[in-house]
């Protein structure tokens, strides 16, 4: 049986950029060991000749065609963004 254990929560939260107050990693400790737990039950249920199921859906998805097309939004777009330089959005780097 996995254990959900302090040391994965937060490494879980190192590499989700989170910081979590204690109460929350206890918290999420909680939920994820019960998720865990419900999918060991599911493996106790016997499939035995069950055949196994490639999607829930049986239609297939209609897909719109592919047409390229004029996009004339792009100051709309620059607009909701505050600095901009040499014409493109400038976004804040990621640190790690």
């Amino acid at each position: 049986m996995i254990r959900v254990t302090r040391e994965l929560v937060l490494h879980l939260e190192n590499l989700a950029r989170l910081e979590l107050s204690e109460e929350e990693r206890i918290r999420l400790m909680r939920d994820f060991q019960e998720i865990l737990d419900y999918m060991e039950l599911l493996n106790e249920v016997d499939v035995q000749g069950v055949e196994p199921m490639y999607t829930p859906v049986e239609d297939p998805a209609s897909l719109r065609t592919s047409e390229p097309r004029f996009f004339d939004g792009r100051e709309l777009i620059k607009s909701n963004f505050p600095e901009e330089e040499k014409g493109h959005i400038r976004v804040p780097g990621i640190h790690q």
